[in-house]
C-alpha cells in the first residue's frame, strides 16, 4: 500500500510541475467551465496510474492466464475511455492524452521497478 500510496501522490506532483512548466492553454470549450493548464492531462495520466497499479496487485494474486488477460484488458479499455472522454468533452487536446498516458506508463513502470529492487529491503 506504500508503493500505491506514494505513486499516486508522486504522479499528481509530477503532473502538477509539469503543467506549471509548459503552462499550454486548454481548448476553447462552451459547454463547461475549465481551470488550469492543459499539458499533459491529468485525468489520463493519473487514471493509467492508478489502474496500471489496482491492475497490477489484483493480477498478482490470480491463477489463470485467461483470467489475467481478461482482467488486464478490461482495465486498458477503462483507461482508453478516459483519455477518449477527456477529448470528447473538449478539456483537452490529444497530445495532451497521449503525454499523460505516456508519462503516466513511464512513471508506473519505474515504480514497478523500485518496488521490485527495494520491496524485500524496506517492505
Amino acid at each position: 500500500m506504500a508503493v500505491f500510496s506514494i505513486g499516486i501522490a508522486g504522479g499528481d506532483v509530477l503532473n502538477g510541475w509539469i503543467k506549471n512548466h509548459v503552462k499550454r492553454v486548454r481548448p476553447e470549450n462552451h459547454l463547461m467551465e475549465t481551470a488550469g493548464f492543459s499539458f499533459p492531462s491529468g485525468h489520463a495520466m493519473m487514471g493509467l496510474i492508478f489502474f496500471i497499479m489496482v491492475a497490477y496487485l489484483i493480477m498478482k494474486e490470480m491463477k489463470g492466464n485467461s483470467l489475467k488477460w481478461a482482467v488486464g484488458i478490461g482495465f486498458v479499455c477503462l483507461i482508453l475511455l478516459i483519455g477518449v472522454s477527456r477529448i470528447v468533452m473538449k478539456v483537452h487536446f490529444p497530445t495532451d492524452i497521449f503525454a499523460g498516458f505516456a508519462l503516466g506508463a513511464a512513471y508506473s513502470l519505474t515504480l514497478f521497478k523500485l518496488y521490485k529492487f527495494l520491496g524485500p529491503r524496506v517492505l
